[in-house]
């Protein structure tokens, strides 16, 4: 089952790369490269593969105090399912009908900020406009369907201006139920949070480390997808999170080379797949 695991892991995560990318409109156009080093003490005549070129000067940035009057969110819904008597055993498919609810904090009243669903064959969708009063918006999705677990979107700073290609995807009941055959320890009732990690420019930081804690304490199991799949470099996975008994207070997390990326919270749910960026700042 050495495959199934690295498919399902790869198939989590591969969908999260755009979570949080507002296009870059918060990024400076000037920034700065940060080149790693090589190794030095390789040998002569060993292959040295190119040293990665990150962009890290939104690092230090000050947190965006004004957005447009409103914002809407654009992207895909699509869904991973589970046949053994295919192969792959794994796939992965536009999700029509998914019933995809923006929200703020507890998205009850009026922070229900409207559901939308996703269209058939393509499932392409588009939430109405999103008054934001002219302040970042911290919201998020949550997407359902009958036969799937629940998905909840976190974008990786709050949201000041329109966001396209926003991913969402939907594991079938079948493949939770079936994670203990792919080698996976999750226990009953556990959520999982998928985690994107990107430079300002939104490339994929291969080499970072994710945690996801609450309280100060590290919770679950994670793995790096980039480690099954170099295509998903960047990319991570955290197996077995105990729900949120209250408000969001979990909190997601990246280091590399000695630089803390800008954290933030969000919210895991019993049964749910939370998904997520993190970038250096905003």
């Amino acid at each position: 089952m050495g495959n199934l695991r690295a498919l399902l892991t790869v198939a989590v995560i591969a969908f999260a790369a755009a979570c949080g990318d507002d296009g870059g409109s918060n990024k400076p156009v000037d920034a700065a490269i940060v080149i790693v080093d090589a190794a030095i003490d390789a040998p002569p005549d060993a292959y040295v593969p190119d040293a990665p070129n990150y962009d890290f000067t939104c690092l230090n940035n000050a947190a965006p105090t004004t957005a447009a009057n409103t914002v809407t969110l654009a992207g895909t819904a699509q869904e991973i399912t589970l046949d053994f008597a295919a192969n792959p055993p794994i796939a992965i498919s536009p999700s029509a009908n998914v019933a995809i609810q923006a929200c703020r904090d507890n998205c009850m009243g009026q922070d229900n900020l409207g559901t939308v669903m996703s269209a058939a064959t393509t499932g392409a969708f588009t939430t109405a406009a999103l008054t934001t009063g002219g302040t970042p918006l911290d919201g998020y999705l949550v997407a359902t369907k009958t036969g799937f677990q629940n998905t909840r979107v976190y974008p990786a700073a709050p949201v000041t201006a329109n966001l396209a290609d926003v991913p969402v995807l939907l594991m079938s009941s079948q493949v939770y139920a079936n994670l203990g055959l792919a080698g996976i320890t999750h226990g009953a009732d556990n959520a999982i949070v998928a985690t994107f990690v990107t430079d300002c420019a939104g490339t994929p930081i291969g080499g970072a480390n994710v945690t996801v804690t609450r309280g100060g304490v590290s919770l679950g199991n994670t793995m790096s997808a980039g480690a099954l799949d170099p295509s998903a470099e960047g990319g991570f996975i955290t197996f077995d999170v105990p729900p949120d008994t209250t408000a969001a207070n979990t909190v997601v997390n990246a280091t590399y080379m000695g630089m803390t990326l800008r954290s933030h919270t969000v919210r895991t749910v019993a049964n749910t797949l939370t998904a997520t960026a993190i970038e250096p700042g905003f």
